[in-house]
């Protein structure tokens, strides 16, 4: 009895916490509940991944999370960054921080470190099998390219504008 009543526990909660992380994994909540990521949201909504001909787009979570089907993963990366800008947002204002209000002038390129060539890859599995022409082709093979110590090009440092365009 005891055990079957913490299993139907442990799966109610289960079943919450994923009700409750959905309309928070949307960009639009991020974006019209923190005015320090208004322009991140505007800026992604002019970009190919806000706003495109096949209506696909990619959510903030997509691009700077682990990905949702490494759950465990997922939900401590969701945690750890929702409490890091509910911290910025009001303590940090306090103490005269502005970790996250200076979002307005952020580009991709301005975060290769942190933007790795997987995530990208994550979406876009077929780039380097399909591409729409030749040179594409030749261009993603040449930057995926890495010789000896040298680093692989980010796909940002190019697709500057990708997630979020200016």
């Amino acid at each position: 009895l005891v055990f079957t009543m913490g299993f139907a526990f442990a799966l109610f909660c289960f079943v919450m916490l994923n009700l409750a992380m959905k309309p928070v994994s949307e960009s639009r909540f991020c974006g019209n509940n923190c005015h320090e990521m208004h322009s991140a949201l505007s800026t992604w909504k002019n970009s190919v991944h806000g706003e495109n001909k096949t209506g696909v787009q990619a959510q903030c979570v997509d691009c700077h999370l682990p990905e949702k089907e490494d759950y465990f993963r997922h939900l401590v990366a969701k945690a750890y960054q929702g409490t890091k800008h509910i911290y910025h947002h009001y303590v940090g204002k306090l103490f005269g921080s502005n970790g996250a209000t200076a979002k307005a002038d952020v580009r991709a390129s301005d975060h290769t470190d942190r933007m790795k060539n997987e995530v990208c890859i994550r979406c876009h599995t077929s780039l380097l099998g399909k591409p729409s022409n030749e040179t594409i082709r030749d261009a993603h093979m040449e930057a995926f390219k890495s010789s000896g110590d040298s680093e692989q090009t980010k796909c940002v440092e190019c697709h500057e504008d990708a997630g979020h365009k200016q």
